[in-house]
C-alpha cells in the first residue's frame, strides 16, 4: 500500500489537485493495481518543509511516496527516486503589478471612464443647446453667422445680464473631480514598486518572501547572499502572499515573493493585482532544470512504472487537459484592475447630471411659455382688419413680422429679437388708441352735426 503526501500549502490549492489527479490517472495505467491512501502532511499553522517530507520517505516506515511541489535538486536525488517531471519548475519574482503607464500618450484619459466622457460631452452639448436658446432673442452675442453662434454657445458667460443656466458650477465639480483623479493616478504610479528583476531586488534592502519549508530560502542565503534576519520572510499560503505584497515594505509586508512557477500560478489565479517581473538570467538558467515530480523510496519499482504512465499522459494530452483544468491563470492584463479603482465612472455623478437637466428642463418651459404668451399677443394686435394703413407703414420697417400664419414665420418669430417684439406691439397698441380717439372724435363731430341738419 503506497502512502502518498504533499505540503499544506498545495493541499488547499488546485495545484495540489493537480499532483493528485496525474498521480491517480497515471496508477490506472499501470498493468497491476497499486492501492493508496492520500495522508496530510502539516495542519496548515506549522508544516514540515519538503527535506523532512523526503526524509519521511527515506525513513520507509512513515512513507511510501510523496507527492506535491518538490523539486529535484542536488541533495535529494541522492536520498530517493523521481518520476518522469510532469509540472515545469524555476524560481521567479512577484511583485504588485505597476499601475498604468505614465508614458501613455492618453493618460490624460484615464480618470472618467469612457461611459463618464460620453456623458460629459452629452451634458456640455445639452446645456450649450440650452443656453443657445435662451439667449439668442435677448442677447446680441449669440447672433451672427452660425460658426460666430457656436463658438459663443459654449462660451463662459460672466456678465449680469446673462439670463442663460449658469452650468460653471458643475463645470468647477467636474474639474475638481478630475484633477484629483488624475493626481491620485500618477501618485500611485510613484509609490509603485520599482523592482524589476532579480538585480533590482539585490540592490535594495527591503524584505523579501518566500514559501517556508522551500529551497529558495537555502539559494538565496547561499547563492545570493541574502541576510536572512533583516530581509527573508517566510510566507505558508497564498492569502499570506498577497497580504504581505499588499502591505509592502513599508507597511510591514514585503517588496517582492521569490518562489517556484507552480506556486506563483496559484496566486496569479486568483490575484490580479500581481506580476512576475523578469528574473535575472543567472536565476533562471540556474533552476529551469529543476522540475517538480513525485519522490519514492530508493529502487522502487513505482517510480520507472509511473514515469512511463505519465509520459503516456503527456503523449496522448491527458496530462495537459489535467493542468487546464485544475490551474488556469485568470486573463488579468485585459482587466486594467489597477486604474479601475481610481477611475470615475458616471454612477459618481448622475445626481449631478439629474439636477442640472432638471433645471435646464424647467428654464426651458418657462421660455416656451413666456415665448408662445408673446406670440401670442403679437398675433392679436395685427388680427384687426381695420389698422392696414397702420400696419402697412410697420411692415416696411419690419417686413419679417408682416404675416405668422405658418409655422415658418413662427420661426421668423422666434429669431427676431425680442427687443423689437416689443416695439412693434407697443407701436401697434399705440396706434390702436389713436385709431380709436379718432374714431371717437369722428363721432362726437357726427353727433354735433345731427340736430344743426334739421
Amino acid at each position: 500500500m503506497a502512502s502518498l503526501s504533499g505540503s499544506e500549502f498545495q493541499l488547499r490549492q488546485p495545484r495540489w489537485l493537480l499532483h493528485r489527479c496525474v498521480q491517480c490517472s497515471a496508477i490506472k495505467l499501470l498493468p497491476y493495481p497499486v492501492p493508496c491512501s492520500f495522508v496530510l502532511i502539516g495542519d496548515g499553522s506549522k508544516n514540515p518543509n519538503y527535506d523532512e517530507i523526503v526524509n519521511m520517505v527515506v525513513a520507509r516506515n512513515e512513507l511510501d511516496a510523496a507527492v506535491g511541489d518538490i523539486a529535484i535538486v542536488r541533495n535529494r536525488i541522492k536520498m530517493v527516486d523521481f518520476t518522469q517531471p510532469y509540472t515545469e519548475s524555476g524560481l521567479v519574482i512577484v511583485v504588485t503589478r505597476v499601475r498604468g503607464s505614465s508614458s501613455s500618450a492618453w493618460a490624460f484619459l484615464k480618470p472618467f471612464t469612457p461611459e463618464m466622457w460620453c456623458a460629459t460631452g452629452a451634458f456640455f452639448l445639452l446645456v450649450g443647446a440650452a443656453v443657445w436658446i435662451l439667449e439668442h432673442r435677448d442677447n446680441p452675442e449669440f447672433r451672427g453667422t452660425p460658426k460666430q453662434q457656436i463658438a459663443t454657445m459654449f462660451r463662459r458667460e460672466n456678465r449680469q445680464h446673462t439670463r442663460a443656466i449658469r452650468a460653471d458650477r458643475v463645470v468647477l465639480i467636474i474639474n475638481s473631480s478630475y484633477t484629483a483623479s488624475l493626481t491620485s493616478i500618477l501618485t500611485v504610479q510613484q509609490l509603485s514598486p520599482g523592482i524589476t528583476g532579480l538585480d533590482s531586488l539585490l540592490s535594495t534592502s527591503d524584505p523579501i518572501g518566500y514559501q517556508e519549508g522551500k529551497f529558495s530560502r537555502n539559494y538565496m542565503i547561499q547563492e545570493l547572499n541574502i541576510p536572512p534576519e533583516s530581509r527573508l520572510r517566510p510566507l505558508n499560503s497564498p492569502e499570506e502572499y498577497a497580504k504581505a505584497l499588499e502591505l509592502g515594505p513599508k507597511g510591514g509586508g514585503v517588496a517582492a515573493i521569490v518562489d517556484e512557477v507552480p506556486c506563483v500560478d496559484i496566486l496569479l489565479s486568483v490575484y490580479c493585482q500581481f506580476r512576475i517581473v523578469a528574473a535575472h538570467k543567472h536565476l533562471t538558467w540556474t533552476w529551469n532544470f529543476h522540475h517538480q515530480t513525485q519522490a519514492f523510496q530508493r529502487d522502487s519499482p513505482l517510480a520507472v512504472d509511473l514515469s512511463t504512465a505519465i509520459l503516456t499522459l503527456s503523449e496522448n494530452g491527458d496530462l495537459q487537459r489535467i493542468h487546464d483544468k485544475w490551474l488556469s491563470r485568470a486573463e488579468c492584463s485585459s482587466k486594467e484592475t489597477e486604474t479601475e479603482a481610481n477611475r470615475l465612472s458616471i454612477s459618481s455623478f448622475w445626481g449631478l447630471f439629474l439636477l442640472c437637466g432638471i433645471v435646464c428642463l424647467l428654464a426651458l418651459i418657462f421660455y416656451i411659455i413666456k415665448t408662445c404668451c408673446q406670440y401670442s399677443k403679437f398675433s392679436s394686435t395685427e388680427a384687426d382688419k381695420s389698422k392696414e394703413n397702420v400696419e402697412e407703414s410697420s411692415n416696411q420697417k419690419h417686413p419679417k413680422l408682416s404675416k405668422l400664419k405658418s409655422f415658418k414665420n413662427l420661426m421668423h418669430f422666434v429669431d427676431t429679437k425680442e427687443e423689437e417684439i416689443d416695439k412693434v406691439i407697443k407701436r401697434r397698441l399705440s396706434d390702436k388708441q389713436q385709431q380709436q380717439q379718432q374714431q371717437q372724435q369722428q363721432g362726437a363731430c357726427a353727433s354735433d352735426d345731427g340736430p344743426s341738419s334739421t
